[in-house]
């Protein structure tokens, strides 16, 4: 996985979601489906752009490598969005909400490689992954009052955008961290073996 692409696949639906709570409030059914519209476009790009970056990756043989697989999906969402986009607006708080639970699923996953890693800040990131999970689920199964709905609707996409930007800036920094570990850890590894290695050789000899 490049990690620097995830961050940035991960920014942008940041941003998408803090425009959606500002715009939903702001714009009439109408020009919220040609934003929609354009957004099912972009969307369809990203997938056709994964599509050829897969083609140029040396990492296709890797079982869990699924970009040609999820650049699909994002082409067959784009055209969904694009060519049905009052299917999204009528429905779009239950929608994004799932996109919302969905991402802070995905999201635990960066805590609980905090807590294999023992880091002190595990508890931080799963607590800003579990919260908008939760409130996802809620305002999908119970039902609310428009007004309210809007309200908790605009306030999960904000919260959800916010610990994103967290996961990206703390997350970045431990890779950092314990990358250069790694490193030295490998090092000491490799020095290791070449000790053993040098060790027989002497052995063998006399």
């Amino acid at each position: 996985m490049n990690l620097k692409i995830e961050n940035w696949k991960l920014m942008i639906l940041s941003i998408f979601y803090l425009i959606i709570a500002i715009l939903s409030y702001t714009i009439e059914r109408v020009e919220f489906l040609n934003f929609f519209k354009i957004a099912g476009i972009i969307i369809v790009l990203v997938g056709l752009f994964q599509i050829l970056v897969y083609f140029f990756k040396k990492e296709y043989l890797k079982p869990n490598e699924f970009s040609f697989a999820f650049g699909l999906l994002y082409c067959m969402a784009g055209l969904i969005v694009t060519f049905k986009p009052n299917v999204i607006v009528d429905n779009y708080p239950l929608v994004l909400s799932g996109l919302v639970v969905l991402d802070s699923t995905l999201r635990t996953q960066y805590s609980m490689n905090l807590f294999r890693l023992q880091d002190g800040q595990w508890v931080a990131n799963l607590v800003l992954a579990i919260v908008p999970l939760i409130l996802g689920m809620v305002l999908i199964l119970v039902p609310f009052e428009e007004k309210f709905l809007h309200n908790f609707f605009s306030f999960l996409l904000i919260l959800d955008a916010i610990a994103n930007f967290y996961t990206i800036l703390y997350y970045k920094r431990i890779v950092k961290k314990y990358g250069s570990r790694g490193e030295n850890m490998l090092d000491f590894e490799g020095k290791q073996k070449e000790a053993v290695t040098c060790d027989e050789v002497i052995i063998k000899e006399e």
